[in-house]
């Protein structure tokens, strides 16, 4: 990949609605092999074994939606939200919002709460996989569902991760019904990493779904079950809500950064912040920056960015997300510290190791134990399909309630998790999830997104990053090191992004170079150091080299890749 021109690029190309103009006869190619990147093994496996059997990334995509909800509950369920992202072989995008809606009769309390039927929403996993699949798959529903419903039924094995945030989130749910008689062993502890989980509620309610569809869930017996469970435990989810329940077409939203177009969903998705972030870094040279620089200039950037979400949270004007004047004015407030030559000279190590649970932020203790409740996974077909999709339930085990007849984790919506957020009756609250698709000359090179709060916008943009502007490939653009801004006080004392406050990784097998650490404190920047992996998001992507699939999976989690043969169609 050669160097790219660095001059500014204006053209803008921002759509409402979900479609874009075909791609040429090229993209549409059949390619040699089909990938999956996912943040379970089990999850990628099932997603794998769906294209080789001749499955499109659509099919597949419903098989690892309803598998993580199986195997990731404290991250993702069929009580939570999504963003999805589809780009036909063709060159047509579509998004998909499926996420919570807040119940009509919901009032606010006085006081917010954390968890428990009160913060519960109308999901919508199920029916934007159901839509999803609807409009884009091949295989039939049922058999999509049925491997997920045998993983339910049978157990799976409990990964390092999930056991410390079973462990975790226990004093949280040992009290409710559901997670009683599925997560808790009989002398009240969590389940330990290599023991079996069975969910045979949960196996029960996927068998319905694979029998009744997707309709079942919010018009048929299991919504009466939601329902009901809801009017007798203060939660606000009524069956007339969840019979109105649709889901609505993503707010596509592109821009061009040095040559690449940038694809990606508005709020109430993240990524207007990821084209916010490009755009303001479009205006400096990149490329020819130290790594000490390259940091400083992104965490400007992030903060910029992020403390525009206080003027535009709803993003109702989309040509003003990517405005590139007004990207061009927040790039001439960043400062660029001068060049370390001892810094310039030592670049980050990009790989060692596998992580050890040890030494790995897996219940989200660094950045409260609200932050890590999310996934990931991006898959690609032989045709060249891609889906990004990212699913959440909000903080650890979402609202920490389970119906006990269904089995699965309801995400928490209202109260004090989402509270800086629209949470007026008929509203999606947003989040930062920013399932994203990067190409050049209609060609897909990259389909990511990440999980991690606030995180998951510096891990796609500084991974884009590192592609575009470093020239690296994908795997080692996904384990570079990484940087967020520091939370604090402005002048007025109001609670923003410090620009120059800077959590900087610093984990022995893959942190930033000492000599960086130095030029940045010379330089006067203030930093927070964080040694701890999974503490800057967790990247999950697909990227196409020629006629070939690679897949990368995060380091810092335990996720992993998988490629298909091309099966008959």
């Amino acid at each position: 990949m050669s160097r790219l021109p660095l001059t500014l690029l204006f053209a803008i190309a921002v759509m409402a609605g979900c479609r874009s103009e075909p791609a040429t006869e090229e993209a549409a190619t059949r390619l040699s092999n089909g990938m999956v990147a996912t943040a379970h093994p089990v999850a990628t496996r099932v997603a794998q074994e769906v294209l080789n059997r001749g499955g499109n990334a659509a099919d597949a995509a419903v098989a690892a939606g309803f598998t993580l909800a199986v195997v990731e509950p404290s991250m993702s369920n069929l009580g939570g939200r999504t963003q999805i992202l589809v780009r036909s072989p063709e060159g047509d995008y579509q998004g998909y919002n499926g996420m919570t809606e807040v119940p009509a009769a919901y009032t606010a309390p006085e006081e917010p709460v954390g968890q428990g039927y009160g913060t519960i929403a109308t999901p919508g996993v199920v029916a934007g996989l159901a839509r999803l699949h609807a409009e884009h798959g091949s295989l039939p529903w049922s058999d999509l569902l049925q491997e997920p419903a045998r993983i339910a039924q049978e157990g799976y094995e409990l990964l390092p991760g999930a056991a410390a945030r079973h462990d975790t989130g226990l004093e949280q749910f040992k009290d409710n019904a559901g997670f009683q008689q599925i997560f808790i062993e009989d002398d009240g502890t969590a389940y330990d990493a290599g023991d079996i989980v069975r969910q045979p509620a949960l196996a029960r309610t996927i068998r319905r779904l694979a029998e009744n569809g997707a309709d079942d869930f919010y018009k048929g017996n299991i919504a009466q079950l939601i329902a009901a469970d809801m009017a007798a435990n203060g939660g606000h989810v009524s069956a007339s809500d969840l019979a109105a329940y649709e889901v609505l077409d993503g707010r596509y939203v592109t821009t061009r950064y040095r040559g690449f177009e940038i694809h990606t969903l508005a709020a109430p998705a993240g990524g207007g912040l990821v084209v916010k972030a490009l755009n303001i870094l479009e205006n400096i040279d990149m490329a020819s920056l130290t790594e000490a620089q390259w940091a400083a200039v992104m965490n400007q950037a992030l903060a910029l960015t992020i403390n525009s979400m206080a003027d535009d949270r709803a993003e109702l004007d989309l040509v003003y997300v990517a405005d590139k004047q007004w990207a061009a004015e927040q790039a001439g407030r960043i400062r660029i510290p001068a060049a370390n030559a001892a810094a310039a000279m030592e670049t980050p190590a990009a790989h060692g190791g596998r992580l050890v649970a040890s030494g790995t932020d897996w219940s989200g203790s660094y950045w409260g134990e609200d932050s890590h409740h999310t996934t990931h996974f991006s898959i690609a077909d032989c045709d060249g399909r891609i889906v990004s999709i990212t699913q959440t339930v909000g903080p650890l085990f979402g609202a920490r309630v389970i119906t006990p007849e269904l089995g699965f984790v309801y995400a928490a919506t209202m109260g004090n998790y989402l509270s800086a957020a629209d949470q007026k009756p008929g509203s999606r609250p947003r989040t930062t999830i920013a399932p994203t698709v990067v190409t050049r000359d209609d060609e897909v090179v990259l389909a990511l997104g990440a999980a991690g709060g606030m995180r998951i916008l510096s891990a796609i943009v500084q991974t884009i990053s590192r592609y575009v502007d470093q020239q690296h490939d994908p795997a080692t653009a996904v384990a570079l090191p990484r940087v967020h801004p520091v939370s604090g006080e402005n002048e007025a004392g109001d609670r923003v992004m410090l620009a120059e406050s800077v959590s900087i990784e610093l984990t022995p097998e893959r942190g930033w170079p000492s000599t960086v650490v130095s030029s940045l404190e010379e330089a006067g920047f203030e930093l927070a150091p964080v040694g701890q992996h999974a503490s800057f998001g967790r990247v999950h992507l697909v990227a196409r080299s020629g006629n070939t699939w690679e897949g990368v999976a995060d380091l810092d989690w335990e996720g992993t890749t998988a490629s298909a043969s091309c099966g008959l169609r």
